[in-house]
């Protein structure tokens, strides 16, 4: 795992996982590596990324995830990421891109499983589009 803050971004990575975090947007920019299956430890370190940089307040946040090339995830993995995000259901908001056919309906079951509001979408653009409809600057 690497770690580095820079201007009020703060990044983090693992063998699986790159995550940005901008404070002021409050938005968690994620990619995965190519060909990841995400397992409890990638599940681990999202979780623990994210409760970090949200704090306790129940501010609204945002998770922006580009799944190229995501190759899956395991039931562990949603197991921990399904548990903090339920947690956080009223004030967290999911936009995903560049979802292939098997994580796209590993989403859409996630989004009914958890409750949250988790959209996907064609582009960058139209994510951050909706992010802003939520109040999420971006």
């Amino acid at each position: 795992m690497t770690t580095a803050a820079t201007g009020g971004r703060d990044r983090t990575s693992s063998d699986s996982t790159r995550i940005a975090w901008d404070a002021l947007s409050r938005i968690a920019c994620v990619r995965y590596a190519l060909g990841a299956v995400l397992t409890n430890e990638a599940g681990t370190f999202l979780v623990d990324a994210l409760a970090g940089w949200i704090g306790v307040d129940g501010e609204p946040f945002a998770v922006l995830a580009d799944a190229e090339g995501l190759g899956g995830t395991d039931a562990e993995y949603r197991v921990v990421a399904s548990r903090f995000f339920r947690r956080h259901r009223d004030h967290v908001f999911i936009a995903l891109i560049n979802l292939g056919p098997v994580i796209h309906v590993v989403a859409e079951m996630f989004r009914v499983g958890t409750g949250i509001q988790l959209k996907t979408f064609p582009d960058e653009v139209s994510a951050r589009s909706w992010l802003c409809t939520k109040g999420i600057a971006t």
